[in-house]
């Protein structure tokens, strides 16, 4: 019939049967804001500085402060006055708080004639520059400051590192593309699947979507049929064995490449108990590395007990609330046998009085001044050198002791082995004597000396009384008859 249309299930061809194309490579995770490199650099100096090096960022801000108060300059002071209470002020964490959007130390710059605000005999700070310089400049992106090196890090970025990985991408998608088989399963790519993709093209461009089963309806439209799979359908697919631990990289050199494990994809009962602990999560504690602020830890330490106002106000009927309970307000102040302290004068502020602009400034430099180092004048030094303990003077005595009578010792040793006694005249030796060399000598040649040297004794009869007496025979007796 020919005016009806098939219904018959078409099968994909032969050169669409192929798995499709790997997907492109993945491009890495890289910051977002991208900084001028002067900006980024500066940012980094002023965050290592502030973590991990304790102190020096507050020692900058307080010497700068102190030459601000030697150059009488109002406003070098009041900036500097205001700086130093942002660095000296701690956070929760233990780094110091500085405002967002200031990368670095600001400069400060004077104009020609001006004397340079630095204390006499420094080196001076500041450079003269002419009028031009306070011309508007570029408005420079705000940064914010108050992060770890590693968050900082992951959102911001340089212009040159930027411009790195844009070079570093584009260099792997040429690799990507030129070794594609290294991700194909370490095969080269065969006409089926070059056909497969010139096809895949083709149908993206004209806008069709290939099914592997459709199906036609008398009206023409097009409909997906999903047929039951059977046991005995495509038997020649199938494969020839199970793939229990596929690889689809293909080989890996087993030097630069470990066997895969299972850390990547199973969380570990530590990884378990973390993600349940309501602790925060962890950090690295920058105060741990300060030494000890005295003021600071006076300020923030509480007292484990009571104190005695507390107390005498519990003894006498007065209990005052806690922080826990609902009548607390801390404006409470401490009594001493039944009298309150007396009440703080009003400040100017509260009185309506105006404030001047010196009272103002004066008022700052007070508070500011709470914030350098305090000198202790009237104590004594209290660095100072231990003296040695008599344990240590007995060891330097008896170690100079042996060290002098080893030198005396090794002198008259050698004196002795050329024959000289120390303190008394030479005595004269002779040819026939006794061989002064012969005490340098080993052992073994001293004693063939001594047998090459000496006569050697007879060893029948000698000479003597004794030695006659000695062998002479015995007449022997002869028996009577």
């Amino acid at each position: 019939m020919e005016g009806s249309s098939s219904q018959a299930l078409t099968k994909r061809s032969a050169d669409m049967s192929l798995m499709p194309p790997p997907p492109p490579p993945k491009r890495q995770k890289r910051p977002s804001q991208v900084l001028d490199e002067d900006v980024y650099s500066d940012a980094l100096s002023h965050i290592i500085a502030r973590d991990f090096f304790p102190g020096l960022l507050e020692t900058e801000a307080q010497q700068d402060y102190l030459q601000a108060l030697e150059s009488n300059n109002k406003d070098w002071i009041r900036e500097s006055g205001r700086k130093l209470t942002q660095v000296m002020t701690p956070l929760p964490e233990g780094r110091r708080r500085v405002g967002a959007g200031t990368s670095c130390t600001p400069r400060r710059s004077t104009a020609l004639g001006e004397t340079p605000r630095t204390y006499v005999g420094g080196t001076p700070g500041q450079t003269a520059v002419d009028g031009n310089h306070f011309a508007p400049e570029e408005e420079k992106p705000e940064v914010d400051l108050n992060m770890s090196l590693g968050a900082f890090q992951a959102k911001y970025t340089s212009e040159d590192n930027e411009s790195f990985n844009a070079l570093l991408d584009k260099q792997n998608e040429k690799r990507a593309s030129k070794y594609g088989f290294f991700h194909q399963g370490n095969k080269i790519p065969t006409a089926r699947q070059i056909a497969y993709r010139d096809k895949q093209q083709q149908l993206l461009e004209n806008g069709q979507s290939s099914d592997a089963l459709i199906t036609t309806n008398s009206a023409g439209e097009e409909r997906i049929a999903l047929a039951a799979s059977r046991p005995s359908q495509d038997l020649d697919a199938r494969p020839a064995s199970v793939d229990t631990f596929t690889n689809r990289q293909g080989p890996r050199n087993s030097f630069m490449f470990g066997p895969d494990g299972v850390e990547d994809h199973v969380v570990s009962r530590a990884q378990d108990a973390e993600l349940r602990s309501n602790a925060p999560p962890k950090a690295i504690n920058y105060g741990g590395t300060r030494i000890l602020d005295v003021r600071a830890e006076a300020e923030n330490n509480v007292p484990p007990s009571p104190s005695m106002s507390a107390i005498d106000a519990a003894i006498a009927g007065r209990p005052r609330a806690t922080e826990s309970e609902t009548g607390y307000t801390g404006a409470d102040t401490p009594r001493v046998n039944g009298y309150a302290f007396v009440d703080a004068e009003p400040t100017p502020s509260e009185l309506g009085i105006p404030v001047t602009d010196e009272e103002a400034d004066a008022a700052e430099q007070e508070a500011a001044a709470h914030l350098l180092p305090k000198v202790d004048e009237g104590g004594p030094n209290p660095f100072h050198i231990k003296e040695r303990s008599r344990r240590e003077d007995v060891h330097h005595r008896l170690v100079e002791k042996a060290d002098a009578s080893r030198r005396k010792g090794g002198r008259m040793e050698q004196l002795r082995n050329l024959g000289i006694t120390p303190g008394r005249t030479p005595t004269p030796r002779f040819a026939s004597g006794l061989n002064i060399r012969k005490g340098g000598m080993t052992p073994a040649a001293q004693a063939l000396a001594n047998r090459i040297g000496t006569p050697r004794r007879d060893a029948g009869f000698s000479s003597s009384g004794a030695s006659k007496s000695s062998w002479t025979p015995t007449p022997r007796m002869k028996p009577k008859q």
